[in-house]
């Protein structure tokens, strides 16, 4: 054990004990960081003899030993939760070391880039995005858990990251490994006291779908109802709490990685939002609430509960049959102007959905990524897994509601005008920042308040939104909007894809008008 010495509430030093495992392996990691540190500064003594030069780069490359240091003194300070670190100790050193083997890459990446051609330098930032993504996307695979979850909400910010990120994180989006149904039945008995032959009158063993947090099975209820039973991973809880620890720890020490992400309100509000779907039980009365608001709607429907059925860790819904949303789009584009009317009315659906859940019921679905959709007969969209749901006040969706009219009405100061009350900070002196990044998105709405993307070149939109986010980064976003930039980064996605032609102010303006009464 090693003591670090802490204050008491009383304001006296008490000795506080570091598990020896943490010990080493933090003290290991401030090692192998000042060897990089170490040998980094060999390389730039061999290549350059320049006295100047060599202390701006052994100043940079002292940061990555700082990096593993600030994290064991920052550790230290938090000994109320030693005992979690304790007992999870192989995750929780595994991902800290991992993701700092990451941003030590980026550090020397930088150091070298300094001695190549600007097509070297190119080539080989690509290069280092491509496998730093490659190992994140294998440390989500392999651990799933909160870090999955982490990852596929770090897909949805094309906005943000580099290209090679997104690619390779949306994978995450797709299938994962499924657990054993005899687990799964395990926790099914435990939860609502019967084992699944005695609780349904069918359940399919191989499941429909296999999530980072759950997966979900196929069965039938005793009168024949068709339904799908979502369980949750066991021990998935516990694993959470150690992903969701290093992260929190992590984004101060990465904000310098990543200028242009609000690391630190990003952490808390995933934070929050993951902790909330691993409650079923919570999820369920969600569910019900957005299938009371969306009754009778006709384009939308969202599936009904089976409270009889439903724990904290087993939830069972009512089970729609449709496709899923991104093949049934793309076989929409192989049958000619069929193929476009169904493609429009699907987006119609989908924005009109996410302005009504926004601005009128103040309630909405925070994890819209495709797998959460089906396309039912006749073009119509069913909405699942209610485990992320961000509420929003009155006032809240008002001011919202004054946002989106500024810009449909393409006014760029008013626009930076009311992001910077709803709390949005730019890095930087200029005070035009935050406008400027709102011409980008103003561009892509005409004055008859249409969305017409069919003339768009989305490449060339997106590179000009990443300059500018680089040039202007964020310095803060208000935690509010975390998710629903999630929402708008799922969603852009989409509709950048797929390019529909929808009257974007027709399905905003109901909401707005709801939003203001």
């Amino acid at each position: 054990m090693t003591t670090h010495t802490t204050t008491n509430d009383r304001g006296s030093a008490a000795p506080t004990a570091i598990p020896l495992w943490l010990d080493q392996t933090l003290r290991g990691l401030a090692v192998g960081a000042r060897a990089v540190a170490a040998s980094s500064a060999l390389a730039v003594n061999v290549l350059q003899n320049v006295d100047r030069l060599v202390g701006d780069v052994l100043g940079d490359a002292s940061a990555v030993a700082a990096d593993a240091q600030a994290l064991y003194l920052l550790l230290a300070r938090r000994s109320d939760d030693i005992k979690l670190w304790w007992n999870a100790s192989p995750r929780f050193a595994r991902i800290v070391s991992d993701v700092l083997r990451i941003a030590a890459a980026y550090r020397v990446h930088a150091l070298r880039a300094e001695f190549l051609s600007p097509a070297a330098r190119a080539a080989a930032t690509e290069r280092l995005h491509r496998e730093q993504a490659r190992r994140f996307h294998a440390l989500c695979t392999e651990l799933r858990g909160g870090l999955l979850k982490l990852g596929q909400f770090a897909s949805t910010r094309v906005d943000l990251l580099p290209a090679p990120w997104v690619e390779r994180l949306s994978e995450l989006q797709d299938r994962v490994p499924a657990v054993p149904y005899e687990v799964i039945a395990a926790t099914i008995e435990r939860e609502l006291g019967g084992s699944p032959d005695a609780l349904f009158r069918a359940f399919e063993r191989e499941p429909i779908a296999a999530a980072s947090l759950a997966q979900v099975h196929g069965a039938e209820l005793a009168d024949g109802t068709r339904v799908v039973v979502k369980v949750q991973v066991p021990n998935v809880e516990r694993d959470v709490d150690v992903d969701l620890t290093a992260f929190k720890l992590l984004a101060p020490l990465l904000s310098e990685l990543f200028p242009q992400l609000d690391l630190v309100s990003i952490s808390l509000e995933v934070d929050r939002a993951i902790r909330e779907e691993l409650d079923f039980a919570g999820e369920a009365q969600r569910a019900s609430a957005f299938a009371a608001r969306f009754e009778g709607h006709p384009s939308v429907r969202v599936p009904l509960v089976h409270f009889e059925l439903t724990a904290r860790r087993v939830l069972t819904l009512e089970r729609f049959d449709g496709e899923r949303l991104v093949p049934f789009l793309e076989e929409c584009e192989r049958r000619g102007a069929e193929g476009e009317r169904d493609r429009d009315r699907l987006f119609a659906a989908l924005i009109g959905s996410f302005c009504t859940q926004v601005l009128e019921h103040g309630a909405f679905h925070a994890d819209p990524h495709p797998g959460n959709f089906l396309v039912l007969e006749e073009a119509r969209l069913a909405i699942f897994d209610f485990g992320s749901v961000v509420t929003y006040p009155p006032e809240l969706r008002r001011a919202y509601a004054e946002l989106a009219t500024a810009v449909l009405g393409g006014s760029g100061a008013q626009v930076a005008e009311l992001l910077e009350r709803l709390g949005f900070r730019a890095r930087g002196e200029d005070p035009q920042a935050l406008a400027k990044m709102a011409d980008v998105f103003l561009d892509v709405f005409r004055a008859q308040g249409g969305l017409d993307l069919a003339n768009l070149d989305p490449e060339a939109e997106m590179k000009r939104l990443m300059s500018l986010v680089q040039d202007n980064p964020v310095a803060h976003v208000p935690q509010h909007f975390v998710m629903l930039g999630r929402v708008f980064a799922s969603l852009g996605g989409l509709v950048f894809r797929f390019r529909p032609r929808v009257n974007f102010f027709g399905l905003i303006a109901p909401a707005l008008a709801a939003a203001y009464r």
